[in-house]
């Protein structure tokens, strides 16, 4: 027999006789579905202890003291005269109460504080009543167990990106947001499933159960991905012009431990030189000096370094023959995998040091890629230091095709 009937034959509320199966009054059999619900089938014998343990409470024996008698009968010699001294002295509880109340005027109205007035002297002793029910702390315990796992669930996803922007500003000395819609598309997609969780929550439909236990599988697949791409939208991203940050770079760039960017790369940039006035003083003069570096790390790296400045005639070509020997050196050690084209492009001219399987110099490539640039504009006496470092196959190209050569 399903509860519903029993409620009828019984006179007992859902509530009531799922608590007294909760507190193992009564153990019924019972089928569980996929979502954990349990539907129950009572036999005639559970309707008699239904109806026998109704009756007990209706003589006051609470909860506990019916569980002692069904789990041990000589329990309820000692039971019983617990449960009449508790009449006794809830009857004369009452008694007193009655004695009061009669005092009160019958053909009078009062309001609450006039009836509290005129009762709270003889109140003192007499104690609140208690709860009909003791917390079940199984429940308790389920219910935070359910909260804990809707957050992970619906918030989770929402707070990891959160997270990954706060993250972002605190560990990066040149935070930038990415503005890649493709990105938010991405992240949106992955936490429609959370987003709807929280719509669903106050809608209702026929099909509610079955679409919100897809929804929460979607949600439990998606948390992995919002955890990738919304540290994708700030956390590995940085980016500065300024001169004044000249070689200060992430921890984790590439250009730190490489040898080649290293020695190719000078230690200082050139953004001022000293010039001698007229009166005998020196002043420094800002030079026309240029510098770009941005990290950019989604699912893999880009790195693009810029650095330009004019020399001096003397430094110009003493620069010049330097990293010309410094090529040779690095050509002859390992040519097998490297190619090192020399490509005159305008007024420059370009010693380059590239991965051989990438596109040719001065194409969009498809694949992933690593360039050093040395060029040098013997016109103006410019010289150019570029490094251009990514992984993600074409899908970002090298800085240095941005430039006006």
């Amino acid at each position: 027999m399903k509860i519903k009937a029993v409620c009828e034959l019984t006179e007992l509320s859902d509530r009531t006789i799922r608590y007294y199966i909760e507190q193992e009054l009564i153990t019924p059999n019972y089928t569980e579905n996929y979502l954990g619900r349990k539907t129950y089938d009572f036999s005639a014998k559970d309707i008699d202890e239904l109806n026998n343990i109704a009756t007990l409470r209706k003589f006051d024996f609470s909860i506990s003291e019916i569980r002692a008698i069904i789990s041990s009968p000589e329990n309820s010699k000692s039971i019983i005269e617990n449960v009449k001294k508790r009449i006794e002295k809830a009857i004369t509880e009452s008694e007193e109460k009655l004695s009061v109340l009669i005092q009160l005027d019958s053909d009078k109205s009062y309001t609450v504080s006039e009836l509290a007035e005129q009762l709270t002297l003889h109140s003192s002793a007499i104690p609140l009543p208690k709860e009909n029910h003791s917390k079940n702390f199984g429940k308790v315990i389920l219910s935070v167990m359910k909260s804990i796992t809707t957050f992970i669930i619906v918030w989770l996803p929402m707070f990891l990106c959160i997270f990954a922007f706060v993250l972002g500003l605190l560990d990066y000395e040149y935070p930038r947001i990415n503005t890649n819609p493709k990105l938010y598309v991405i992240i949106f997609l992955f936490l429609l499933p959370s987003i709807s969780v929280l719509v669903m929550s106050k809608l209702k439909f026929a099909w509610k159960r079955v679409v919100k236990t897809i929804t929460l599988v979607l949600c439990v697949l998606s948390l992995p991905f919002c955890f990738i791409f919304s540290l994708g939208i700030t956390s590995n991203y940085s980016e500065t012009t300024d001169i004044m940050n000249y070689r200060e770079f992430d921890a984790d760039c590439l250009a730190n431990k490489n040898m080649f960017f290293q020695k190719l790369f000078p230690t200082f940039a050139q953004k001022s030189k000293s010039v001698k006035q007229p009166d005998g003083s020196w002043e420094d003069i800002k030079l026309d000096s240029h510098y770009y570096y941005r990290y950019l790390e989604v699912m893999d790296y880009t790195y693009d370094i810029y650095a330009e400045w004019p020399l001096e005639k003397d430094e110009f070509y003493k620069e010049v023959e330097r990293v010309k020997v410094l090529f040779e050196e690095y050509q002859s050690e390992d040519s097998e995998h490297w190619d090192y084209p020399v490509i005159q492009k305008d007024n420059y001219t370009c010693l380059f040091r590239h991965y051989a399987y990438n596109n040719e110099p001065f194409t969009e490539v498809t694949d992933s890629y690593t360039y050093f640039i040395f060029a040098y504009d013997e016109t103006n006496l410019k010289v150019r230091y570029i490094y251009c470092d990514s992984l993600e196959n074409g899908a970002d190209q090298p800085y240095y095709l941005q430039l006006d050569w």
